[in-house]
């Protein structure tokens, strides 16, 4: 049924029905860290021409593989239906106005994923086929492969938020870029009111944290700086309910040198990963948890829920 895990030796095998050939869609993986256990689960869709397909929503099939060493022949064993979220073309852009059915969507209209939450019960290679009604086309298929870890490598949700001393505007050692990317060659530090507070002070108050770690110059994904206004804008609606803090990736872009605070979240072994979206309790512990695509519909009803101070 399905492509097989990864390339290599000792990797799962596909089954000659199951080469991915024909399939309309080309499926990429948008989640950084998936575990055993229950999450959201993103994906981006793709025509085999690079067109967005976004809008309405699709159906995902999840099979188990097996491991590197014991294979398995994919059995579909849940399903899911997954909706579009949108990120805008532009940061501080408006979401577009998407259509109630996956469709072709033009580049200016911004980019995006679907969502569902999935759980997985064991650790390994997992396939997932999506089947979307494209408007216009009729339906169209994907497939794509990922790994399951046994446990979540980044902080997740339940463990204790790291006590990091971020920079901040009245940081003395170090470049305005350095606090954000975007205070290059002279210009101010943007949003100060996302930095003039470590997380270790807020996490001190006793106060919630929304916490966004990005770099809204250099993001590779480009999803950072919509994402980082998303959440200055939502700083400004609930101000009452918690503290917002941005945390830059990079101290030194030049020299690839990453801010200590920001490693704390988004660096483990090789793997250093953004943006991601925390929104951490007053107990000092994560309550929330978004990576790569963070939307205003999904973060805002959490901030709801806090009691004002």
């Amino acid at each position: 049924m399905l492509v097989a895990a990864c390339g290599g030796s000792g990797t799962p095998e596909a089954e000659p029905e199951a080469s991915g050939q024909g399939d309309q869609i080309a499926a990429q993986i948008a989640s950084y860290d998936l575990a055993v256990g229950t999450q959201r689960f993103t994906l981006g869709l793709l025509t085999q021409q690079n067109e967005l397909i976004g809008g309405g929503s699709v159906d995902m099939k999840f099979a188990y593989l097996g491991t590197r060493e014991e294979q398995t022949r994919g059995e579909v064993v849940a399903q899911a239906q997954a909706e579009f979220l949108p990120i805008p073309a532009s940061a501080g852009g408006p979401e577009p106005d998407l259509p109630e059915q996956p469709s072709l969507l033009p580049s200016e209209d911004g980019s995006g994923v679907y969502a569902t939450e999935a759980t997985f019960d064991k650790p390994g290679f997992w396939g997932v086929v999506v089947e979307a009604d494209v408007a216009g086309e009729g339906l169209w298929t994907g497939r794509a492969t990922f790994e399951v870890y046994e446990a979540h490598r980044f902080p997740w949700i339940g463990e204790e938020a790291p006590r990091s001393e971020n920079l901040t505007t009245a940081s003395a050692d170090a470049p305005p870029a350095a606090v954000d990317s975007r205070a290059r060659e002279g210009r101010e530090v943007p949003d100060p009111g996302l930095h003039d507070m470590t997380v270790a002070e807020s996490l001190a108050s006793g106060t919630p944290t929304l916490l966004v770690v990005s770099t809204p110059t250099y993001c590779v994904s480009r999803f950072c700086g919509p994402i980082t206004d998303m959440v200055q804008g939502l700083s400004e609606d609930y101000s009452d309910r918690a503290n917002f803090i941005h945390i830059e990736v990079w101290r030194d872009f030049e020299n690839k040198e990453i801010n200590r605070a920001a490693a704390e979240w988004m660096l483990r072994g090789e793997s250093a990963l953004e943006p991601w979206v925390f929104l951490i309790g007053g107990d000092g512990k994560i309550a929330g948890r978004w990576d790569n695509v963070a939307t205003k519909g999904e973060i805002e009803p959490a901030l709801k829920a806090l009691p004002t101070s």
